[in-house]
């Protein structure tokens, strides 16, 4: 064979190897894993910390009263309420999950006097007791989605709080002092806190309760600000000077980062944890989630607790602005943090982020929740699956507008759909005109 031959050869297989071990970076699973204690703990300095029941958060709230619906998302009265009920001394605590199915709860939830403190999805009563004044040593082992305090007709039991899971069924009341409730229903059991709501048929078995009416709904503009991913890499890498950049790609041999710049999304992966069944059981995956962010790289502190898939350990937060979720198609308003067994396994986030202000306001009117729905359903024509549909919502579709020379994200008011197990909306011009205000 002659030398050119046998350097042809030789540089065919050296471009085969750095794909391999390319590939490999981004693929490759070992079922070892890291001591997070040896990462360093560095803030993007526009971020900060925050502390986890700032995170998990409520978003809505609900009065319901004779036969009426009242409700409001504003992020002031909610925050308020919210504190208000964290100084209850709570007591007596009971598991009555047992004489509650799904039609009972409904029918609880809407006795006169109740009011829904609602969170995005389950919060485990483990985790949130310790932002709670409990008497009692011990309290029930279950997750609930909304706290409802019941303003009338209680009982001589003063079992007025109740910790409601509407898709686990489960349902845990607490005792409060009868002047404590007194002095919470003196404030908030009033319908002047609230805008007027209603309920409607989203299919023939499930039903929302939304807004009523067309709806004023302020959209936003933003000038954006970046992060660089050299920023990200000192951040998540535990020895930063180990780290080599090829491209948009950060590595130590262990774990990689790369910087999307069509999404503008970093996407950080741990290739040394492994993929195992078994859980850590002594600190839940939100607490440490919420930990774990605080140490690598911090929070736009605008951003809010948005779903948890417990059997794929993964964790969903939301950036919320003025009381409303944020939507995109590329999760440029999403922190998502999936783990192994003991440490973080993927982290996506974006790297650019809103301003403190935004830039311009503008006034939008949004259609009743109704009429929006039936352009909804008509807009997936055959395609449509009721048993899809489970919830509806005001929302933020957010959109960069490169026009101007400058990225500037924009924030437009419109109807959400949860379907299929993700929010989506009518995006097509000659349909989606009804539904984000641009009639």
């Amino acid at each position: 064979m002659s030398w050119e031959g046998l350097k042809n050869i030789l540089l065919f297989s050296l471009i085969v190897i750095s794909g391999l071990l390319t590939w490999s970076y981004w693929f490759y699973q070992p079922t070892y894993e890291i001591d997070s204690s040896q990462y360093v703990q560095t803030k993007i300095t526009s971020n900060g910390n925050m502390e986890p029941d700032e995170v998990v958060q409520p978003v809505k709230v609900l009065y319901h009263t004779r036969g009426s619906y009242y409700g409001t998302y504003s992020e002031d009265l909610v925050t308020e309420m919210m504190d208000s009920i964290k100084r209850f001394n709570l007591f007596n605590f009971r598991n009555q999950s047992e004489k509650y199915d799904e039609d009972a709860i409904k029918e609880l939830m809407e006795q006169d006097g109740a009011i829904q403190v609602i969170f995005n999805d389950q919060v485990p009563l483990s985790f949130y007791k310790k932002y709670l004044k409990i008497e009692d040593s011990s309290v029930p082992d279950i997750n609930f989605d909304r706290i409802v305090v019941f303003t009338e007709n209680i009982g001589d039991s003063n079992h007025a709080v109740y910790f409601i899971s509407e898709d686990e069924e489960t349902v845990v009341t607490a005792a409060l002092e009868p002047e404590v409730l007194e002095q919470f229903a003196s404030s908030y059991a009033k319908t002047e806190n609230y805008v007027r709501y209603e309920k409607i048929a989203i299919t023939d078995q499930q039903s929302v309760i939304v807004p009523a009416g067309r709806q004023k709904v302020t959209g936003y503009s933003y000038l954006t600000k970046f992060v660089s991913a050299t920023s990200f890499m000192k951040a998540l890498f535990s020895v930063p000077d180990t780290v080599k950049q090829e491209g948009d790609f950060y590595t130590d041999g262990s774990s990689l980062l790369k910087a999307n710049s069509k999404t503008m999304m970093i996407e950080y992966k741990n290739l040394a944890v492994g993929a195992k069944e078994e859980k850590n059981t002594d600190t839940h995956i939100l607490q440490r989630s919420i930990d774990w962010i605080n140490t690598h790289a911090g929070w736009d502190q605008r951003y809010r607790y948005a779903a948890l898939d417990e059997r794929n350990r993964d964790i969903l937060y939301r950036l919320y602005i003025s009381g409303l979720p944020v939507f995109n198609d590329t999760g440029i308003s999403e922190y998502d943090v999936e783990w192994g067994t003991e440490n973080v396994k993927v982290y996506e986030r974006p790297y650019v982020y809103l301003g403190e202000k935004p830039l311009t306001q503008s006034e939008n009117t949004l259609p009743a929740a109704e009429d929006a729905l039936t352009v909804f359903k008509e807009s997936m024509s055959k395609q449509y699956n009721p048993d899809k549909l489970t919830d509806m919502t005001i929302g933020y579709m957010m959109t960069i507008d490169e026009s101007t020379g400058t990225d500037i994200i924009v924030l437009k008011p419109t109807w959400y759909f949860y379907y299929d197990q993700s929010w989506v909306t009518i995006t097509d011009k000659t349909k989606g005109g009804i539904l984000d205000g641009l009639e």
